[in-house]
């Protein structure tokens, strides 16, 4: 317990749970749902944190660094029926889950608002579940080889894909069980009125400062190098991060060099000298077979460049890599149409500018605010086109100009946790 103010007068402990179904990708959207579990521990709350999949608390202490002591983990969803006694809140931070808010009050935190299809659409997804329920053979690949090799087995993938994240009828009734909708930019507030018909209250996400000035922080003050840096999961569903995009824009980044700048790698295996350009890309690796082949893929493209993959990287790797490279790009979003598949927000890009990268983000979506709330200039910082993320590059590697870090305080642990509370005691 701490001192800080209970949000109860009375000595029982009001009871909380958190339903984040994906809680085991621990990725960005899950350094959300784990510090909303802190903050409500720390004033009084007994939490109960609810995934699909079962995770550890030193899981979640090793690569997300934060620390859940006190905070049950429950792995069934059957948690969420079987509730009882009925929880004082009920927070669900899954993404295209739309259980029905089981609390005394409800919280939605809306990752982005899909959209709430009825009818024959439904009918048919509903079938699917029944049919796999009952004969689940049925939607095993006739081939134990990842690459599906038969139509059949490609529509087998693809309706598993699509059940992954579940099947809900009566979505405006789900909607409606929920008081409040919280979310994470003003990109998606909008889209949310617009989809949903519903208000929500923007609250940046908590992000990982990492400060680079010795007088306030423990990190050594670290030489940047010719590096180019970027974090995303690696996987195909969803709103992708991108990273095929990267390594073309990166390969005609390394080829624009002068050849005595060059080391060329024979191997994206063999390390170039510490001064040449590389690029680092960081992330978890998504266990669908679709994701495994695009890392596959990845990796040939890859092939003869000074480019490195850290799959399920620790925190200590991802703070070192990000304080020694001098550019962050991120792609999410780049050739999409539909808003869905846009960067919601962007944590890692926030991360990476406390650690002293200059960012070079698709101008799209939540990145696009990023930029914004910084006050940076978006004829450095935002790109539409691969040559233009090169040219950027080009440019930022020769500048000399730093971001300054207090600027990053309105995406800060600190001012989530104020944030949060303040909606609570409403």
């Amino acid at each position: 317990m701490t001192n800080n103010p209970r949000l109860t007068t009375n000595d029982q402990r009001p009871t909380a749970i958190i339903y984040d179904k994906w809680l085991s990708g621990l990725g960005g959207g899950e350094v959300v749902a784990c510090t909303l579990a802190i903050v409500l521990r720390d004033v009084g709350y007994q939490v109960t944190m609810v995934s699909d999949t079962k995770v550890t608390l030193s899981e979640i202490k090793q690569k997300l660094s934060l620390d859940l002591t006190g905070i049950t983990l429950e792995s069934s969803n059957q948690q969420l029926v079987t509730s009882n006694p009925q929880p004082d809140l009920f927070i669900n931070i899954s993404f295209m889950d739309y259980t029905y808010g089981i609390g005394k009050r409800n919280i939605y935190y809306v990752h982005f608002p899909s959209v709430t299809r009825t009818g024959l659409f439904n009918t048919v997804l509903l079938g699917f579940v029944w049919l796999k329920q009952t004969f689940p053979h049925l939607f095993t690949p006739t081939t134990n080889d990842q690459r599906p090799t038969t139509i059949l087995d490609k529509l087998i993938e693809r309706i598993n894909d699509r059940l992954r994240a579940g099947v809900f009828p009566d979505m405006r009734k789900r909607l409606d069980s929920y008081d409040t909708f919280i979310c994470h930019s003003e990109f998606v507030k909008g889209w949310v009125k617009a989809m949903w018909d519903k208000d929500a209250t923007v609250i940046y996400p908590p992000v990982n400062l990492i400060n680079l000035n010795p007088a306030t922080s423990n990190q050594k003050l670290v030489t940047k190098q010719n590096w180019i840096v970027s974090i995303g999961r690696f996987f195909t569903l969803g709103h992708g991060k991108k990273q095929e995009v990267l390594i073309e824009a990166f390969k005609k980044l390394y080829d624009q060099q002068p050849s005595s700048a060059k080391d060329n790698p024979e191997t994206s295996n063999q390390k170039p000298a510490t001064s040449s350009l590389e690029l680092h890309l960081i992330g978890g690796v998504g266990t669908e077979p679709s994701s495994l082949r695009y890392i596959e893929q990845l990796k040939d493209m890859a092939t003869g460049y000074p480019i490195y993959f850290h799959f399920n990287a620790k925190r200590e790797e991802v703070e070192q890599l990000l304080l020694q490279s001098k550019i962050y790009w991120h792609a999410g979003g780049y050739g999409e149409t539909e808003p869905i598949n846009f960067e919601h927000f962007g944590i890692a890009p926030v991360e990476a500018i406390s650690a002293g990268c200059l960012p070079v983000l698709f101008d799209g979506g939540g990145l696009t605010e990023i930029i914004d709330v910084l006050r940076l200039p978006i004829d450095q910082h935002l790109f539409h086109t691969i040559h233009e993320l090169v040219t950027r590059t080009q440019e930022l590697m020769k500048s000399e100009y730093h971001i300054n870090s207090q600027q990053l305080s309105v995406f800060s642990p600190e001012a989530f946790r104020k944030n949060v509370l303040t909606l609570l005691r409403k």
